[in-house]
């Protein structure tokens, strides 16, 4: 219907336009002469009427104006979004997994949205970047975090204002209200943007957060960079400084009574939710049970923390616990060693007179300037005390190194009606 529409209004001015021509003519003549042209050739081949070049050109029009729509479409997909390679959404937790040591939306907040922007992506720095978006009063406010080289403070907001005023502050909340940050801000004719910038030297990773509106005066944007900070987001948040105390919190504890193999384990004493596996640690088969499990990125389903079963004869022995510092970290197995660990410890196990047994582990620990301080452990026998900072980073990475080329250990998810 809307190509024949389109049809009559190009005829009716195609007409118009040759009853005006009238007054000429010379122009008739020559109009008539094509005409008379066009039919001796249609009487001698298959040419196309003037109706149908018509319609083409209508079929044509049409098309150029759908094209349009569709192009306006996009765009406007685009606005609405806010969101063009390399960013995409994500949900808050599974940004959570990229951005551990995270921030969340303040009280008040609305249209909040998150994404990220993966590492490999020709225009990030080294590391994924979190993104969360939000409202607060109609301001628009974009937070980002990101793991950078470094121990400076790097501009990640994407913001490119000559700024009209920069000053250097510290963030409550963030390092126990002493992180050092830097704000700017940009006065021009369509509105006002400031900028707060900041950096954990403990975790290595770099922070922005912007602000856009029409006014700005009075905007405290320091203070909505504190009321971002999450406490329990924060790497090892629920980790005690005392290692063992950790695992024993963290990991499931269950009562095995009545148990007499694995399979009842499962069927009788694990919860909704729970995760169990098995697992070879040096020769030693074992059942590990987890207290939850989350999705590798992968399809599958991994764990952070786990308590360890071996058979003992006609009985069922519990080995010990492990945990990881959270789900960047899953729990792995490297040539038949036990792996977790965490931005600031990384532990290895294997299984000796029936328990779960540190063979090493270091974790390293900064002061309010920065420095940090090792803490090694090593079953070998020898005095590792005496070993420099450069020497402890080493074995710190080579374990790392060996946890995170490991197999990740996959979890079953318990679920019961």
């Amino acid at each position: 219907m809307k190509n024949k529409l389109v049809s009559l209004i190009l005829i009716g001015t195609i007409s118009l336009s040759l009853i005006a021509c009238g007054g000429n003519s010379d122009s008739s003549s020559t109009n008539m002469t094509d005409v008379e042209t066009q039919t001796e050739a249609s009487e001698s081949g298959p040419v196309e009427s003037a109706d149908q070049e018509i319609e083409k050109e209508a079929e044509s029009t049409e098309e150029k104006a759908d094209d349009a729509e569709a192009v306006e479409e996009d765009s406007e997909t685009d606005k609405n979004t806010g969101l063009a390679n390399p960013w995409r959404e994500c949900t808050e937790e599974e940004a959570y997994q990229y951005g551990p040591n995270g921030f969340s939306a303040p009280e008040g907040a609305t249209n909040v949205k998150w994404s990220i922007m993966e590492a490999e992506s020709e225009t990030a720095l080294p590391g994924t970047m979190v993104q969360m978006s939000f409202e607060m009063d109609g301001t628009k406010l974009v937070a980002r975090e990101q793991p950078v080289p470094g121990e400076e403070i790097v501009d990640i907001s994407g913001m490119n204002y000559e700024w009209t005023v920069t000053d250097e502050g510290t963030l409550q909340n963030w390092a126990d209200g002493n992180m050092p940050c830097r704000t700017s801000r940009y006065i021009g004719d369509d509105g006002y943007v400031d900028v707060c910038l900041w950096f954990d030297i403990e975790t290595g990773y770099a922070y922005s957060l912007s602000a856009e509106d029409k006014d700005l005066d009075g905007f405290d944007i320091e203070g909505v960079a504190a009321q971002i900070y999450d406490p329990a987001k924060q790497i090892g948040a629920n980790m005690p400084d005392d290692e063992a105390e950790s695992e024993e919190i963290v990991a499931p504890q269950i009562d095995i009574s009545g148990c007499d193999t694995f399979t009842q384990i499962v069927d009788k004493k694990l919860e909704n939710g729970m995760g169990y596996a098995n697992a070879t640690v040096q020769g030693t088969s074992l059942l590990l049970v987890s207290s939850g499990t989350f999705d590798n990125m992968d399809g599958k389903m991994a764990a952070i923390d786990a308590t360890g079963f071996e058979y003992k004869g006609d009985a069922i022995l519990e080995v010990g616990s492990i945990s990881s510092g959270g789900t960047a970290y899953p729990i792995t197995l490297n040539d038949g060693y036990l792996y977790c660990g965490g931005n600031h410890f990384v532990s290895k196990y294997t299984v000796a007179d029936d328990k779960l047994t540190v063979m090493e582990s270091i974790h390293v620990v900064y002061d309010e300037s920065g420095n940090e301080t090792y803490y090694y452990e090593n079953n070998d026998g020898e005095d590792h005390s005496n070993l420099d900072s450069a020497e402890y980073e080493k074995i710190f990475e080579r374990l790392i190194e060996e946890m995170t080329s490991g197999e990740v250990i996959y979890f079953a998810t318990v679920v019961k009606e």
